[in-house]
């Protein structure tokens, strides 16, 4: 499940950015594009993720979703005028940004539920974004950014497959699933809503990398395949914190990891626009392990220490809504400022992360 989704996402969060300068996008049209699926993320998320929870059907919504971003991928991968672009990342967003919450809700639940590991069953979708980053990078020396989205289709619709092959949980069961997930007091209170702000911060700074980071890689003179490279490095380096879960949540606590991982990003994004020699930019790279693997980790083990199980999917829905708000609006940002100063993109990104950061020390139910 994490494997198939992670394998598409790589290509469109790494190569899509490309493939729109391909097509002559500005610095502020790509921004915006790039932006658009957190834009939609903030209404789509929790009104899509909590209709699963209440109908008691994430995989078959998992399932359903892919092949509708699938089929919309086919005609993006075909388009060329901005508005059509737009038009199509706007209608697939609403089905793709609720899949890796469900994804999220549903091996949480198989955690508490059957006694597995969280970290082990995410490094695989950690190890299919390295594969497929490698690819990319190998292919891009050659070949089009459009052939790559080629790849987030035919992985899409193996998502689909393996979804409705998922064994069934606890929640399913509709009689477990009739009240309303909004009534609920543990979605409202005030320790929850500050975790899902902090995450939202620091996992929204991202927003410039995800624009930006291909286009400033090869901007410096890094070649296709170090770029690539650069992408997977930073997902294997995420593979370590994910495989040592166990051992990382019992020594930091959710609140630590998050917080540990939040001073990293800061110090990632300060030095970011310095390191155009590929030793300094694999260094930085290596900070993915803190700056998005703790606090990824930390954030699911907290969110499932806060909500019940037939409310973890809504619960991922809002954190996703936060983190779709702060990168929505700092990736249109970062698009303004990249056009002044590449820099000025990333000192942004630094500034919400310190934000989320504070946020985070006001927490006092620390898991």
């Amino acid at each position: 499940m994490f494997a198939t989704f992670n394998f598409a996402n790589a290509f469109f969060l790494a190569y899509f950015p490309l493939f729109l300068e391909q097509i002559s996008f500005t610095p502020v049209q790509i921004a915006f594009v790039i932006a658009l699926p957190n834009i939609v993320r903030v209404f789509a998320t929790p009104i899509m993720t909590s209709i699963s929870d209440k109908a008691g059907r994430r995989r078959h919504s998992m399932a359903l979703f892919s092949v509708i971003c699938l089929l919309s991928f086919l005609v993006l991968i075909y388009s060329s005028d901005y508005w059509v672009v737009v038009g199509m990342v706007f209608f697939l967003s609403i089905f793709y940004v609720p899949i890796q919450p469900l994804q999220d809700a549903y091996a949480y639940e198989a955690v508490n539920t059957c006694g597995l590991n969280y970290g082990p069953m995410r490094s695989w979708g950690s190890a299919a974004f390295v594969v497929a980053t490698l690819i990319g990078g190998w292919y891009l020396s050659f070949g089009a950014p459009a052939d790559l989205l080629f790849l987030t289709v035919g992985s899409l619709g193996l998502l689909a497959v393996v979804a409705l092959m998922l064994p069934g949980m606890p929640s399913e069961s509709r009689s477990t699933t009739q009240e309303s997930v909004w009534k609920s007091k543990e979605l409202r209170d005030p320790q929850f809503l500050l975790v899902i702000l902090a995450s939202g911060l620091l996992l929204g700074s991202f927003s410039a990398l995800y624009s930006f980071g291909s286009i400033f890689w090869l901007s410096v003179g890094l070649s296709d395949t170090v770029v690539g490279g650069l992408w997977a490095l930073g997902t294997l380096a995420e593979i370590g914190i994910f495989l040592g879960g166990t051992f990382f949540l019992r020594h930091f606590g959710a609140w630590g990891l998050m917080i540990t991982g939040g001073l990293a990003s800061l110090i990632r994004w300060i030095l970011f626009p310095y390191a155009t020699e590929i030793w300094s930019a694999m260094t930085l790279q290596l900070l993915h392990a803190a700056s998005f693997g703790m606090v990824f980790l930390g954030l699911v083990a907290y969110l499932s220490t806060l909500v019940s199980d037939k409310r973890l999917a809504t619960a991922q829905g809002l954190a996703q809504t936060a983190l779709g708000l702060v990168m929505g609006v700092g990736g249109i940002s970062s698009g303004w400022l990249y056009e002044v100063n590449q820099a000025y993109a990333f000192y942004l990104m630094a500034a919400i992360c310190g934000a989320g950061v504070l946020v985070l020390l006001m927490v006092h139910r620390r898991a």
